[in-house]
């Protein structure tokens, strides 16, 4: 580091602060560098504050010095041509800068040409495995090149666990630049054989840029009918369209089964005009091919009316007869649709997407429980326990609890070990729920659910679940356990697929009145009511009335507030839909007093269900205040606070848990001296149980 600061002429000393930490000492005394040792000897060195330069006394801001960590990922070599650079030209530098000229000069430049090759190629991965790299470059000593070149510098890292590599950022920089100083041939030989890696290895969404990067659209329309648009729902609608442009179509006409999946996924976009260029496509494909079996034929044709059944979205009738004709003509499942994948459009309530309008439950219910049997015969069983779950939903939102508990576990038990994750979420909606109002609990706790769920590696299942619990911890007012992503409001950043984005919005506007911005939950209703209209999201809508309704009451607007208080009413009094309201019954309890002579039946329901709903929720709320407060406690100290609350005695503490009572008490005095209780010893259990009883 000396070394370092003589060159580029800085001022000053350095000296320890800490066992890890070194400051230069100048001209405004400035901290610069955090210096770690590796198991390995090495020392990676990293910025964590400003630095003075010269006599000038330049500074680097906060915004430098987190380009610099970027660009450096710590290590001091990369961190002194920074310094360099910055010395000479005032600025640190960017991607067109000179110091990546630097860099390969000095670390790729003097290697041996194969191994200059290798870091070339496997630059364009993120991360790759020793097997990975012999794949695609064909190098049968790959273990020793990957061992020379850890060994040899700290720019190409072995991970923790063993297996998995990863280039320094500026390494990666450089091999992509050398990448493209290879020989055009050689390019596309590499592009195609990552595309084959990731396709063999079904990580389809690296499969598909490289060969749409290759201009490879056999390969890449392949992978589209593999995938059957699970993970291409995570690309950029435009960027499909621009690599379709490209797509000659002869050979798109050459995949008829990847129109069905590209068809299916430009309905999810509300890319209808699009959906049905598809469909031409997947005509002329079938006209162009007379030596197609009829069998095919009639497979291929039916699979189109399943996908175009989906234009009647939420229109249980019309989409039955579709499904209907798909049923006989179809001597195969769909392989545009997978029973992995989704089947709710990113929305965690059936009910919410097939309710139409006020008085149509009945015939809905039915109309659902006719209809998925013909879809599961020729989906092979995608979206298992969907009628179920409507139907426990519409007993949950007229209030017959006991009756919405026995359908959702009975279509818990339909989806069990079916692969049909999407249908489980939305069971976990309503049993979040249904916990608010009923002596249940769901089958996961949120963490491990969420555990759980990572490891599918899907971001559609995460998205799913964080609107779950968004909508939840709104209704309990526990906004630290909302997901940032609803917290903040960021959910331009993920992509939410058009039939399930007014039910994210809804739940959104719940966060938001939760949160106090009551003129921002009016301002959206226009806009969300429209696009509710036109969906006929019915239940949506009555949704948001009541949260318009109540933030206008929150913001003494009354009368405003309970004209369309009344006017929601007339739309959920046919159905007797009373939980939108009880949801909701803390902001609007005093309209509804004033509404009583509406319909005194319905109302004096909705008051009833409301009072006993909020103590229920204030009680649970008060439970996870007071778990949250013994956090800090280890096992032992939760299990004898757990006894203490029973009021055992230490000495019948001890014996239970085969300690002696000398241990309990010192156990006990660690309770205490952790959750900051004092006192005498009698004073002092007493506020333990007031603690744990949420009385403090």
């Amino acid at each position: 580091i000396r070394k370092t600061l003589e060159a580029l002429k800085i001022e000053g000393s350095v000296h320890k602060d800490s066992a890890d930490t070194d400051t230069v000492i100048g001209a405004g005394a400035v901290r610069i560098f955090r210096v770690k040792t590796r198991e390995d000897g090495k020392v990676r060195v990293l910025p964590v504050g400003a630095v003075t330069l010269g006599q000038s006394g330049t500074e680097l801001s906060d915004t430098q010095v987190e380009a610099l960590l970027y660009s450096s990922e710590g290590w001091f070599s990369a961190i002194y041509l920074n310094f360099r650079a910055f010395s000479e030209q005032g600025t640190l530098p960017n991607r067109n800068s000179d110091i990546y000229t630097m860099f390969t000069s000095a670390m790729i430049d003097p290697l041996p040409e194969k191994q200059r090759e290798f870091l070339a190629v496997m630059g364009l991965a993120d991360e790759f495995t020793a097997d990975m790299a012999y794949f695609i470059t064909g190098i049968p000593d790959t273990k020793y090149v990957l061992t020379s070149l850890t060994e040899q510098n700290a720019f190409v890292k072995l991970l923790s666990n063993g297996v998995t590599f990863r280039f320094h950022h500026m390494m990666k920089e450089c091999a992509e630049r050398a990448f493209f100083t290879l020989p055009q041939e050689k390019q596309c030989f590499y592009r195609n054989r990552f595309g084959l890696w990731y396709e063999n290895n079904g990580q389809y969404l690296y499969a598909m840029k490289s060969y749409g990067i290759n201009g490879n659209y056999d390969a890449l329309l392949r992978v589209i009918r593999t995938d059957a648009g699970i993970l291409l729902s995570h690309i950029n609608s435009a960027d499909v369209i621009r690599m379709l442009e490209k797509c000659p179509v002869e050979t798109l006409r050459k995949h008829p089964l990847a129109i069905l999946v590209l068809m299916r996924s430009m309905f999810n976009w509300r890319l209808i005009p699009k959906m049905m260029e598809m469909k031409e496509q997947l005509m002329v494909s079938i006209a162009e091919q007379p030596e197609m079996s009829d069998e095919e034929r009639g497979n291929l044709l039916g699979e189109c009316d399943l996908i175009t059944s989906f234009l009647m979205f939420n229109d249980i009738s019309a989409m039955s007869r579709l499904h209907r004709s798909a049923s006989s003509q179809m001597t195969r499942p769909a392989v545009s649709i997978h029973k992995s994948g989704g089947w709710s459009f990113g929305s965690p309530s059936i009910l919410m997407q097939y309710y139409r309008e006020p008085g149509a439950l009945k015939s809905e219910l039915r109309e659902m429980y006719e209809c998925m049997p013909h879809y599961y015969k020729i989906t092979d069983g995608h979206g298992q326990g969907a009628e179920k779950i409507m139907h426990a939903e519409a007993e949950f939102q007229q209030g017959h609890f006991n009756d919405a508990h026995i359908e959702l576990e009975s279509a818990y038990a339909r989806i069990k070990d079916n692969w049909q994750e999407n249908m489980a979420l939305c069971c976990d909606f309503l049993s979040m729920r249904l916990s608010l109002c009923l002596d249940t609990e769901g089958p996961y706790a949120f963490e491990q659910r969420y555990r759980e769920l990572l490891a599918h590696h899907n971001s559609s299942w995460i998205n799913l679940y964080n609107a779950c619990c968004a909508y939840y911890f709104a209704l309990t007012h526990e906004e630290d356990r909302i997901p940032e992503i609803f917290r903040y409001h960021k959910l331009s950043e993920i992509n939410l697929l058009a039939p399930g984005k007014p039910i994210i919005d809804m739940i959104e506007n719940q966060v938001y009145l939760m949160q106090g911005a009551y003129a921002k939950v009016i301002g959206r209703s226009e806009g969300l009511f429209g696009v509710c209209s036109n969906m006929h999201y019915k239940l949506v809508d009555i949704h948001i009335s009541i949260q318009t309704a109540s933030a206008y009451k929150m913001l003494g607007k009354h009368e405003k507030a309970k004209c369309l208080l009344l006017k929601t009413m007339d739309a959920a009094v046919p159905d007797g839909f009373i939980m939108p309201f009880v949801e909701n019954y803390y902001y609007i309890d005093e309209l509804l007093c004033e509404c009583m002579d509406y319909n005194k039946k319905f109302t004096s329901r909705i008051a009833e269900f409301g009072n006993r709903y909020e103590k229920r929720r204030v009680g649970m709320r008060c439970k996870h205040i007071r778990q949250k407060s013994l956090e800090r406690l280890t096992e032992r100290e939760y299990e004898i606070v757990g006894l203490m609350a029973q009021r055992l005695s230490n000495r019948e503490i001890a014996e239970r848990l085969f300690l002696s009572e000398g241990s309990v008490k010192q156990y006990i005095n660690q309770i205490y001296s952790k959750l900051y209780i004092g006192g005498d010893t009698r004073t002092k259990r007493s506020k333990l149980l007031n603690m744990i009883n949420g009385n403090i």
